[in-house]
């Protein structure tokens, strides 16, 4: 039983690295280490939202770009000429 759990473990650890390299040769240059690592880094951060309950990171980010086009920044006035 132990050696089925270890041919398991080891058949899913290459899955990963071919799987891995196939989006990394796949992938446009210079967005290479993304393409191969964006779904293990996608995998952690909903670990880590259901461990915590809190939002993860991409989430966070895109609330705050909804939050800043609905309210304009004090710099977006300094581009109207002054009336008067």
């Amino acid at each position: 039983m132990e050696i089925a759990v270890g041919v398991l473990a080891a058949l899913f650890a290459a899955a990963l690295v071919v799987g891995m390299t196939v989006r990394a040769i796949r992938a446009p240059r210079g967005q290479r280490a993304r393409a191969a690592f964006g779904p293990i880094m996608g995998a952690g951060e909903t670990y880590q939202e259901l461990h915590t309950g809190q939002r993860g990171l991409q989430d966070s980010v895109i609330e705050a770009i909804a939050e800043q086009e609905q309210r304009p920044s004090r710099t977006d006035a300094d581009d109207e000429t002054p009336r008067g």
